[in-house]
């Protein structure tokens, strides 16, 4: 199968699964207004769902920034898709859990999520919580994550596949460089980094915004980010409904600029980054997924990605 069609493939199969849950109206909360490409990358997908499949958005917001909004009842809420449930990184499952006690009546989708946890105790407490909301769907990005996950949850756990998938390829068109440059290595160093070793056989980088302290691309987020965590009452209220306003329209294209103008110039990726291989997917390039430090990418590869003719795993 070539990357045309994989991403054909795993796009009818959020659709096929998400149409049947999400209503006509939703809210999208945990959305990544911080500089991880590949966060970003999600977001992006799930935009390019809602629009596709003509589905309103009424508010959207990071952990940071979320108000918690009244919305009716029939107004499906919508929870950013990744791999950030677990205790590596506990704040968006603690916002989770604040999501589930603010809207008992609403339908609740966890977008297509990797959960990681080293402490089992925290984990049975935290899906304990979670089992207290009787309309709550999980989506596992993975066949490891699913199944252990409908142990607790049943028919409410699903198996798809990451929604970056769904983005649309004039999202990327407009950044996309002339191929002109032979191997890009993405790596990785920080607590996800894997034991496999990574080629040093071309240019090697992690994301360009994690590279460099100062770019354009992230100074006025940076700006809301120190406000925010200033704690200021007035002044952090209005910078965060400024921010809610800026990240959807300008932050996250900005980033999508960084990303693609990244990676199109290379004919091959090695990547430690799950979101530099979905990417090059998307950009039909050669790719070698690296696997990381507790499995994500080789879960993810061999439950979407092993019939794949322009991938090989690197385990």
């Amino acid at each position: 199968m070539n990357n045309k069609q994989k991403i054909t493939q795993l796009r009818e199969v959020i659709n096929s699964s998400l149409n049947k849950l999400i209503g006509k109206k939703c809210i999208l909360l945990d959305a990544p207004y911080y500089h991880n490409i590949g966060d970003v990358l999600i977001w992006t997908g799930e935009q390019c769902y809602l629009s596709d499949n003509h589905i309103e958005c009424l508010y959207t917001s990071s952990y940071e920034t979320c108000i918690f909004p009244k919305i009716d009842k029939d107004v499906t809420v919508l929870f950013n898709g990744g791999g950030n449930l677990g205790d590596i990184y506990h704040e968006h499952m603690d916002f989770l859990l604040s999501v589930v006690r603010h809207y008992p009546d609403n339908r609740i989708i966890v977008l297509p999520q990797t959960i990681y946890y080293k402490d089992s105790s925290l984990e049975m407490e935290d899906f304990k919580l979670l089992l207290s909301h009787k309309d709550l769907y999980i989506c596992c990005r993975d066949r490891v994550v699913y199944q252990h996950v409908k142990d607790t949850f049943g028919s409410h756990a699903l198996m798809l596949p990451d929604m970056a998938f769904c983005i649309s390829s004039s999202r990327l068109e407009t950044y996309k460089k002339a191929v002109i440059k032979d191997k890009l290595i993405i790596d990785r160093e920080d607590c996800e980094k894997g034991e496999s070793a990574i080629s040093k056989d071309g240019d090697v980088s992690d994301w360009p915004v994690f590279m460099h302290s100062f770019r354009k691309t992230t100074f006025i987020n940076k700006i809301f980010k120190h406000v925010a965590d200033a704690k200021l009452p007035l002044l952090s209220s209005l910078s965060n409904k400024l921010w809610n306003w800026y990240a959807p329209r300008f932050f996250n294209e900005l980033m999508i600029k960084e990303g693609v103008e990244f990676i199109s110039p290379y004919r091959h990726v090695e990547t430690a980054r799950l979101h530099g291989c979905i990417l090059s997917i998307l950009l039909d390039k050669q790719i070698t997924l690296v696997n990381n430090s507790y499995g994500k990418n080789k879960n993810y590869y061999d439950s979407w990605l092993s019939d794949l003719e322009t991938i090989q795993l690197k385990s």
